[in-house]
């Protein structure tokens, strides 16, 4: 999931176990500890090339065995960061206040954006409920730290490792949930658990967390809190629930599509659209092809109109064996299809994440609408693999507004 999610996510964690010790500032700890494993991204800093990073997000810090290891670790350093005293340090309070700051300033942003790109009046009314809790957000902080010094936190560490326990935890869990997938079993297998029963961002699931969080600030006792807290998360979760079920509707609506249609396949992938769980994506492998579909679960009729996409996987016999070409077969867990271009590069396709969504008339050519796209290229002997940013093509006003239709049923 996105980072907004993932420190939401850590945040109701973290109040759920430390609220009544620490009070508001176990939101700020939770939310940390929630973006601790997406500290990964950092090692593309140190990779030899780009496509490393496919192999290294999602990986060891988000498996079973960090969790396990991390928790008690990270929870002795937080035992020593408020027994020693550091918390009380003016420019401490003054980074952790800043980052709070921004971090809530991306939520109010981001909401902001959606508000602009679908003309939606809820999300607009979602933008006026969080800029709202700017007041109880900025008190809170102000509070911390005019009165870091007199403030005592007295959480065991029993109670610390269970808070990062559960934040490492719920993250890798989340995460496992979209097609992109994560790395569970590090450092003993490859594998990539990937459910594809939810979008990377899905407000859905967000936005009751973060309400449940604007809460927690307004209300003054903490019972109260607490209520607000695990109704957050109670429908958070109610909600990635319902997403197994429509994604079950949508298996049976593929299964029976590809019956009518006289399709053999081989096996197939479903998997939502961004933002929802509404308007779902399939691809469909057979011998010789893959099939592109989406359905809404509001169309009136329970059919999918396949797009038949050439698999072409010929192209790179020549290239078998080199490590790059196999870190992006790994990562596409046979779903790919490739397209030659005139300068004799070649385009490898991730259909693991679906097409872009764009009206019937769009002048974008059927070959540009992947999303997940890399270059090929053969110079010199020399194998590479860059990944395609040309983000020029794709209209975002058009995509979104065409996106709402679908999942209106249009």
């Amino acid at each position: 999931m996105d980072s907004i999610t993932q420190a939401t996510l850590g945040a109701a964690m973290g109040h759920a176990v430390l609220g009544e010790k620490m009070g508001n500032k176990a939101i700020l700890v939770g939310a940390i500890a929630g973006t601790i494993p997406d500290l990964d991204i950092f090692s593309r800093l140190f990779l030899d090339h780009q496509v490393y990073g496919l192999v290294y997000h999602r990986g060891i810090t988000h498996s079973i065995i960090f969790t396990l290891v991390a928790s008690p670790i990270f929870a002795w350093l937080s035992l020593q960061y408020y027994k020693q005293g550091w918390h009380k340090s003016a420019m401490t309070q003054k980074v952790l206040t800043t980052w709070w700051l921004l971090f809530y300033g991306v939520i109010v942003a981001a909401l902001s954006y959606l508000t602009y790109s679908t003309q939606s009046l809820v999300a607009g009314g979602l933008v006026g409920i969080f800029a709202l809790g700017f007041i109880p957000l900025i008190n809170s902080l102000k509070y911390n730290y005019e009165h870091r010094a007199s403030i005592q936190y007295d959480p065991s560490l029993r109670n610390w490792t269970l808070m990062f326990f559960l934040a490492f935890l719920t993250h890798w869990i989340i995460d496992a949930c979209t097609a992109y997938g994560t790395q569970i079993f590090e450092p003993f297998s490859r594998y990539r658990v990937a459910f594809n029963n939810i979008s990377i961002l899905d407000p859905l699931y967000t936005v009751p967390m973060i309400i449940g969080l604007v809460g927690v600030f307004f209300a003054k006792k903490y019972t109260k809190q607490r209520f607000w807290n695990y109704l957050g998360i109670s429908i958070a979760t109610l909600y990635m629930a319902s997403t197994f079920y429509g994604k079950s509707i949508m298996n049976k609506v593929v299964a029976n599509s590809l019956q009518e249609q006289g399709i053999e396949y081989t096996e197939y992938i479903t998997y939502p659209t961004i933002l929802n769980t509404v308007l779902w994506q399939t691809t469909v492998a057979t011998d010789d092809a893959y099939y592109y579909g989406t359905y809404s679960l509001l169309d009136k009729q329970p059919t999918i109109e396949f797009i038949k996409l050439p698999k072409n996987h010929t192209l790179i016999d020549k290239y078998q064996g080199e490590e790059y070409l196999n870190i992006l077969l790994w990562f596409a867990n046979g779903y790919y299809n490739l397209i030659e271009q005139p300068d004799g590069s070649i385009t490898f396709n991730n259909l693991r994440f679906g097409m872009m969504g764009v009206p019937e008339d769009s002048t974008i050519p059927l070959e540009d609408r992947y999303i997940f796209r890399f270059i090929l290229t053969e110079k010199d002997g020399h194998f590479d693999v860059q990944e395609d940013r040309d983000v020029e093509r794709i209209k975002v006003g058009e995509m979104a507004q065409t996106l709402w239709n679908r999942i209106k049923g249009k």
